[in-house]
């Protein structure tokens, strides 16, 4: 991760929602032992990084689930 990593777009707008959403593609996806030692890193250490990690690589599936309630009343922005 670099530090530009730091400042994510938080969706306000329809445009920048799009941009939220296309952002998300910028973080790697975690093998399964990487997940596993981010979360005991967390776990033992208290340790921010990998928690912030571990919440960035699993941007993709948020957008992807909540795709899956659109059509219930709630802006997608809401949803995310």
């Amino acid at each position: 991760m670099t530090a530009d990593t730091l400042h994510f777009p938080v969706p306000t707008t329809l445009g920048s929602l799009d941009s939220y959403i296309q952002a998300t593609h910028r973080f790697p996806l975690l093998t399964a032992d990487e997940e596993v030692e981010l979360g005991r890193r967390l776990r033992d250490n208290g340790d921010v990084e990998a928690a912030r990690k571990l919440v960035l690589s699993h941007l993709r599936l948020v957008v992807a689930v909540t795709r899956g309630y659109l059509g219930y009343g709630l802006p997608h922005a809401d949803l995310i």
